[in-house]
């Protein structure tokens, strides 16, 4: 089912003059804008929380079902042989890999919505780290706790040893929130929040506790929560079903 999110472009409204064909072209390529998601995968998850940001919510969207195996449909291998999601068209430009298209956003709207990516040598640099160092090296430990409570050979004492490793990553993330200024990166929001955003939907979810455990972290979530952008990536499914809790106990 094709869809589209019909928001005005923000601060389209009642720009001046000398803005009004910069905002043309930004529109013109939200029209030409499609993305193939499914519900509650993490770089869907990513890449619909970067295009919220960059103000282009007005993309039209289809969410196909992964238990129908929709991902392997012949329309969308004639784009994407992979057959995997997310799969983005801008135009004739296709993208199916969630860290480039966020990028690619970055760099082919530069001045709509949120910056994504800092201008300074320092800030942009320290930006790139969190981003990376939650990609290589927090959420691997999601994915192997993961692995470990669906094994049929792994004993109890192997998943909590998973679980603390998971954990591990949370505090170091929760002490880079202490030593900043409300965002992973100083006082602006960014692609490195765009990925923690991604990652505590995930945790929360299977009810990871924050509250009285990871103070800097808990406040951090409670003020993302109120973005347009976690709103609108938030997967349907987890307010319609119940979740596998697998935190709960840790």
């Amino acid at each position: 089912v094709l869809r589209r999110r019909n928001q005005p472009c923000p601060g389209h409204q009642g720009l001046p003059k000398i803005f009004s064909k910069i905002s043309a072209q930004f529109n013109m390529g939200k029209e030409d804008m499609l993305l193939y998601w499914g519900s509650g995968s993490p770089p869907c998850i990513r890449t619909m929380i970067a295009l919220e940001e960059k103000g282009l919510s007005g993309y039209a969207n289809k969410l196909l079902d992964f238990s129908k195996k929709e991902h392997k449909s012949e329309e969308l291998l004639a784009i994407n042989p992979r057959g995997q999601l997310p799969t983005f068209k801008d135009g004739d430009i296709v993208l199916c890999e969630s860290y480039g298209i966020i990028h690619y956003l970055q760099h082919r709207y530069p001045d709509s919505g949120t910056n994504l990516l800092p201008g300074d040598a320092k800030s942009q640099a320290l930006v790139l780290q969190r981003y990376y160092e939650l990609e290589s090296s927090f959420f691997p430990t999601i994915r192997a706790l993961i692995q470990a409570i669906n094994s049929k050979t792994a004993t109890e004492e192997d998943r909590a040893k998973k679980a603390q490793d998971l954990l591990d990553e949370v505090a170091r993330f929760d002490g880079y929130l202490k030593d900043s200024n409300g965002f992973l990166v100083g006082d602006s929001f960014s692609m490195a929040d765009i990925e923690l955003m991604t990652i505590l939907i995930l945790l929360t979810r299977q009810e990871l506790k924050l509250e009285g455990r990871f103070d800097s972290l808990h406040a951090y979530y409670q003020r993302i929560k109120d973005r347009e952008s976690y709103t609108a990536a938030y997967p349907p499914h987890y307010k319609a079903s119940e979740s596998a809790r697998w935190l709960s106990k840790y």
